[in-house]
């Protein structure tokens, strides 16, 4: 893609949040146990050498399923002692020994010459995937200078090559892979891609299919250890999708996928819901104020474009037996058109989006978008963010990630009736208690006043013992009392583990 494209300070961070947290945490660590709890309350993960304060922009990306590891990227150039070659780079902090180090490396070891942007974390922190435009990830690879799919193993050093197709015959520049999503153990990768060489029968595709700014980009996903790659977004005419699919997770176990698709081919016509029906949820182009960063899900290229969709239809694919089933559902049981900040639940049960609502929104479009979590075996739908009973907000609510008990949602929202008491002005970080019903403020200050700036894109482990979050605030850690920062920063909140007795994973 244009490198004048992601060079742009300001840009949101592609792919924010994203995370598999697992039921348990595997054996493997990677790296020594270390006595030292974690940190009580909430710490800053973005920090400088020597406690130094970042020189630039972090966003938070995942976490461990232990909440011991936090991922984010950061335009900073002073959190590891190894200069940057490039812009964004992607980080792993230990939040129990305060260590920091790169990882999006090549295979030697060597910082990369390239940007990343999407990265996704194992549920023990040992495995980080990453995607790069650099040329120097592996060497004797050929990438032609594109975007693809890397795996960093933290324990060995090792970085391999994910999304690099049978043959290699795909030679065409504009094509790309982002995107990925680790499955516990860090065996299956689930990412995008518009090559068309990755799986037999995709062979010999015309490459035009797939030039810039265009949205045919399908879902993949790679077994690590056999290296055998699946066309996972394929239509019921067994061809790959007809138009763009984005944002994959794949769950701890690696049998489920969930992914959004403006494709058309993907279900029997039937179930499709009607682009001109907004009480269904919405349409793929309606005006609707998304959350800071959900436009990034898309690729680069297309981010620029003056017509770039909104909203789609959110799916989940069973890898054992193929099956594509729509999910973004709301009370009615209808189909609706869901932001790309949908997910599924670590054990791949529930679906959790933010479908767009008419009625106006903060900041003067047509649709605000409301949270919604799916009990994919009962069918249930909750609706999460209405708000206090007898009100009614303006404000989108969206990035909801749950625990792996299926209790607690965290999420970002600007509504503006959510809890009792002082309401915040702009965007803030909030959890939904599944159990009864209850939300409350996650971003405050120690004293549990109100951030004094944004809150944003929450991952949880997978326990709801640690958050991970982006801000501006500057007064939400001890001692902090300074006005609102011009740059987003990452931070970790500790909230205290969540029991798991009310017996709803059945």
């Amino acid at each position: 893609m244009a490198r004048s494209i992601r060079t742009t300070r300001s840009r949101w961070p592609a792919g924010a949040g994203s995370i598999l947290a697992a039921v348990a945490v595997l054996a493997v660590t990677a790296a020594p146990a270390q006595a030292t709890p974690a940190p009580r309350g909430t710490v800053q993960v973005s920090v400088g050498l020597n406690g130094a304060a970042p020189d630039d922009q972090s966003w938070s990306q995942g976490i461990s399923a232990d909440g011991r590891y936090a991922l984010f990227t950061s335009w900073a150039t002073n959190l590891v002692s190894q200069p940057a070659k490039s812009g964004r780079d992607a980080y792993v902090r230990d939040l129990r020994t305060g260590r920091t180090e790169r990882i999006n490396l090549a295979d030697d070891g060597s910082v990369l010459d390239g940007f990343t942007d999407y990265v996704a974390i194992n549920a023990d922190g040992r495995y980080v995937a990453f995607e790069s435009d650099a040329v120097n990830v592996v060497p004797g690879v050929q990438v032609q200078g594109r975007n693809e799919v890397y795996v960093r193993d933290r324990r060995t050093g090792r970085t391999e090559l994910v999304s690099g197709g049978l043959t290699s015959t795909d030679t065409d520049k504009f094509h790309s892979s982002y995107a990925p999503s680790l499955s516990a153990d860090g065996r299956y990768v689930a990412f995008v891609s518009s090559r068309t060489d990755l799986v037999p029968d995709l062979q010999g595709t015309d490459p035009s299919l797939a030039r810039p700014y265009t949205w045919d980009y399908n879902i993949y996903v790679t077994d690590r250890r056999t290296g055998k790659t699946r066309l996972v977004t394929r239509g019921v005419d067994g061809k790959p999708g007809d138009s763009m699919s984005l944002n994959p997770t794949i769950s701890a176990d690696g049998r489920t996928i969930g992914f959004t698709s403006l494709a058309g081919n993907l279900l029997p016509p039937e179930p499709t819901p009607d682009p001109a029906a907004p009480a269904a949820g919405g349409t793929a182009s309606a005006d609707v104020e998304l959350a800071p960063g959900a436009a990034a899900a898309l690729p680069r290229g297309a981010q620029s474009g003056l017509s770039r969709p909104t909203t789609g239809v959110y799916y989940t694919y069973d890898v054992e037996s193929g099956r594509i089933r729509a999910a973004s559902l709301d009370l009615d049981g209808k189909l609706g058109y869901a932001s790309f900040d949908a997910t599924i639940s670590p054990d791949g049960r529930r679906a959790i989006y933010a479908l767009p609502e008419p009625g106006g929104s903060t900041n003067g479009h047509r649709y605000h978008t409301v949270l919604y979590v799916r009990d994919l075996r009962k069918g249930t739908v909750t609706k999460i963010s209405g708000g206090l009973p007898g009100t009614a907000s303006v404000g989108s609510s969206d990035h909801g990630r749950i625990t792996a008990d299926n209790r607690w949602v965290y999420f970002s929202s600007a509504a503006d009736n959510l809890v009792v008491g002082p309401q915040h002005p702009g965007w803030d970080v909030y959890r939904h208690d599944l159990r009864t019903g209850r939300t409350e403020r996650v971003a405050t200050a120690p004293d549990g006043s109100l951030g004094n700036g944004s809150s944003i894109a929450p991952v949880v482990d997978a326990r709801g013992g640690t958050v991970v979050f982006g801000s501006t605030s500057g007064n939400l850690l001890p001692g902090a009392g300074g006005p609102e920062h011009v740059d987003y920063q990452v931070f970790a909140r500790t909230t205290g583990h969540h029991g798991d007795d009310d017996g709803d994973n059945d």
